[in-house]
């Protein structure tokens, strides 16, 4: 068997936890894989067995610690000769990702899910779905007040060296990534503000008379050391790394700036007494102009380099919101389209939708209500994506095979039944045509998406 080409999807479904320090997150996911297997046409796909056909061996790379894995499979018909194979899977864990803090407390960082396969690349290929986008829910996330997360998803691929392998063989990787950026409110108000209200200080000091030097020595060094321990504070909240953060360069300069403070103290000792006034007055204005200017530069710094990656993302989210909606678009209309589709799984289920066909059917004004839901259901297949509607609209999956005659004629479409007499009930009936409408993709992950809704109830 050559190389087996496998579509892969990833959901963030929950993303728990950003721990800083420990460089680590935890996150709630759904992945779905697809491969097209020759060897099942012509079989019964209600007997489908997973465990006898080829399988990728798919696995989390980045996980940390153990990692709750439940694992299904469902055989689909997407129009095709070849039918294909979906591998979903829904994990719950703590996942690695080395974060950069070079733009702390402004920072957006990369939350990284990598899948991998223990077979080589000879065997396999990983890349992302050609039909539907990576997607992650971003009402789920449980560290609002200190994260915001983006909309958008990106993906990529890669190749590992598998370090036990003699032939150091390689397999592919495919890595999802969300992002997540910092809300630097709490550090404005409670490092940047209090730096800025400790320096500030120092030019109070120069109030003391110049030939007192001692007393001014004592403020300035007070106030250097009160910074010291404010430093100190700030490196807590991050892990051990050899470069400065945007907070780092600020502290750091106010310090610089007290230092200098301190040295014109020590130095104003020495100056003749008759031109000490004079140059103390120098000092003091020179060293309010360059703290001033210190200040604008580091703002127009702050807006044109470290927010740069946060209008970037930004841009991305509406260029992924787009993208998404063209793609929803594209597939509603294509779906109107698609003959006989199949849908297997491991539990034996067969589903075949039927609908009637909107361009011949004729309904009376009595039962104008009912075409015009009918209607906006099957124009709309955003619809398939909602929950309440699902649960509402959609008919049960049962374990044997079910055929749908019309999923117009639920009680919930038939509010006027009971006012139609007998002879516009049977014309109804008469003008459906029979036309199948059945399952595509877009039902899977909708009805595989309440599956993990009611499961994630019981977790």
């Amino acid at each position: 068997m050559g190389q087996v080409t496998v579509e892969l999807r990833l959901v963030f479904l929950k993303i728990g936890e950003i721990d800083t320090l420990k460089e680590q997150f935890q996150a709630e996911a759904f992945i779905q894989a697809r491969w097209s297997e020759p060897a099942l046409k012509g079989t019964d796909i209600d007997c489908f067995d997973a465990n006898k056909f080829w399988n990728p061996l798919l696995f989390i790379d980045n996980s940390v610690g153990d990692l709750k894995n439940d694992v299904w499979h469902k055989v689909v018909y997407d129009g095709m000769d070849t039918p294909m194979i979906y591998e979903m899977r829904k994990i719950k864990g703590v996942f690695l990702e080395n974060l950069e803090l070079n733009d702390f407390p402004v920072d957006v960082q990369d939350l990284t899910i990598t899948i991998s396969t223990t077979r080589t690349v000879n065997e396999v290929l990983l890349i992302a779905d050609t039909n539907q986008l990576s997607t992650i829910n971003t009402h789920t996330f449980i560290d609002q007040q200190e994260w915001r997360l983006h909309e958008h998803v990106e993906t990529s691929t890669k190749l590992l060296s598998s370090p036990f392998s003699p032939s150091q063989n390689q397999h592919p990787a495919f890595s999802a990534t969300c992002h997540a950026a910092r809300r630097p409110g709490y550090f404005y108000w409670n490092v940047y503000f209090l730096i800025f209200f400790i320096t500030v200080m120092a030019f109070a000091t120069f109030s003391v008379t110049y030939n007192l030097p001692q007393n001014r020595l004592q403020l300035s060094f007070t106030l250097l050391l009160t910074a010291v321990t404010f430093k100190w504070v700030v490196v807590r909240c991050l892990p051990t790394i050899s470069y400065l953060t945007t907070l780092d360069k600020y502290v750091l300069l106010s310090m610089v700036m007290l230092c200098v403070v301190c040295s014109w103290h020590a130095l104003i000792a020495v100056c003749p007494p008759d031109r000490a006034p004079y140059w103390d007055n120098i000092a003091l204005i020179s060293l309010a102009i360059i703290y001033v200017l210190f200040h604008v530069i580091f703002f127009f710094w702050m807006y044109f380099v470290t927010y740069r990656r946060r209008r970037m993302m930004k841009r991305k989210d509406r260029d992924y919101i787009r993208n998404r909606l063209e793609r929803l678009s594209i597939c509603g209309y294509h779906s109107t389209k698609e003959s006989d589709k199949y849908v297997g799984s491991s539990a034996a289920t067969t589903v075949l939708r039927k609908t009637t066909n909107p361009k011949t059917e004729h309904r009376s004004s009595n039962s104008s209500d009912e075409t015009l839901r009918r209607n906006s259901f099957e124009q709309n297949p955003s619809i398939l994506k909602n929950q309440h509607f699902i649960e509402h609209y959609q008919p049960k999956i049962s374990m044997r095979q079910t055929s749908i005659v019309n999923p117009f004629s639920f009680g919930r479409f038939n509010n006027n039944s009971n006012n139609n007499n007998n002879n516009n009930n049977n014309n109804s009936y008469n003008n459906y045509n029979g036309q199948q409408l059945l399952l595509t993709s877009g039902d899977i992950e909708a009805m595989t998406m309440r599956q993990f809704r009611m499961g994630s109830l019981g977790c």
